[in-house]
């Protein structure tokens, strides 16, 4: 009988033991995930990308501080879902920029496009992204709030600022490597921008233009080569990527000055803008034969083939090269 009373006794002395361990549990998870989420100095030392730590890295590629303080004020939307699985946030221009208007308006920029690359990053979870061109950040946005590495190429500084205060928002800095350049025949060249307020992302640079200019001045870009990107991809570890190229007839510099990238990453897609006006018709033949000749073929929509006697005719706006077995995406 004595025997059982002090089990009894010890049982209900232990109860509130144990009680108070669950607590102090459950305090020291909560504690670990509100923590983890607050980019302390020692967090963000272990997730900035510094240039100066990048082997063999070229002086002129620009890796832009995602945790530098952004000091303008943004309008920054948060859009809707795609796919219902994935969100994220863009900052824009203001409304007379067509781009920004009409993600402000809709919530999201081309999503029919951004759709089918999303679509293709599901099926295949080893690929991540390359995103030349990012203007406002639309693609990069998504596909680093989708967990994907993206390395995102803008050369025009209002846009490495909504990008960088995006990225800060979705806190996807450990995702993204945001190079601030434009990609030419030649690195370490400076060129003016041409201005556009009703398209003010899409800038092209004035290749007659070049010279020393102020750091202050938003028109002003330095140039890389695309293959100065390959220690970044080497770093990183990047060997799957898709690819989206949006650079304002500056596609031929990327194909002329990239084959160590693509004979480094598989890239079996590539989403790339198709504006083939008579002024750009040669730069665009150049295009045509680089990934033609790399196995590519041109399509509409990921599967349905595109005629290449078309291309400077009737090919649409945007299309996708393709390189793989399209019996595994179509």
């Amino acid at each position: 009988m004595e025997n059982c009373f002090t089990t009894i006794f010890n049982q209900r002395k232990r109860k509130p033991i144990l009680f108070a361990l669950a607590i102090a549990v459950l305090y020291a998870v909560y504690y670990f995930k509100l923590n983890s989420t607050i980019p302390t100095t020692l967090n963000i030392q272990a997730t900035k990308t510094i240039a100066s730590q990048i082997p063999n890295l070229s002086k002129y590629v620009n890796i832009i501080d995602l945790h530098e303080d952004t000091k303008e004020n943004f309008t920054c939307i948060e859009t809707k879902y795609l796919l219902h699985i994935v969100k994220t946030t863009i900052c824009l221009h203001d409304t007379r920029d067509a781009v920004s208007n009409d993600i402000k308006k809709k919530k999201i920029w081309e999503e029919r496009l951004i759709t089918e690359v999303i679509s293709f990053l599901i099926k295949y979870p080893h690929m991540d992204f390359i995103d030349v061109g990012a203007n406002v950040g639309s693609y990069t946005m998504f596909a680093a709030s989708f967990g994907r590495r993206v390395i995102s190429i803008e050369c025009f500084k209002p846009n490495i600022n909504r990008i960088r205060k995006a990225v800060q928002i979705e806190n996807v800095q450990d995702k993204v490597v945001l190079v601030g350049n434009a990609i030419y025949s030649e690195s370490g060249k400076t060129f003016k921008m041409n201005s556009d307020p009703f398209n003010v992302g899409a800038q092209a640079i004035i290749e007659k233009d070049t010279g020393e200019y102020s750091n202050d001045d938003m028109y002003a870009v330095t140039t890389i080569r695309f293959d100065e990107i390959l220690p970044i991809l080497q770093d990183k570890d990047i060997r799957n990527a898709v690819m989206k190229v949006d650079i304002q007839w500056a596609e031929i510099f990327l194909c002329e000055t990239g084959k160590k990238v693509f004979d480094y990453v598989n890239i079996p897609v590539v989403l790339m803008e198709w504006d083939a006006v008579p002024h750009a018709k040669a730069r665009m033949g150049v295009v045509l034969k680089f990934f033609i000749e790399r196995g590519y073929v041109a399509t509409k929509d990921m599967c349905t083939n595109l005629n290449t006697t078309d291309a400077f005719n009737s090919w649409p706006g945007d299309i996708f090269w393709v390189n793989m077995n399209r019996s595994q995406i179509c």
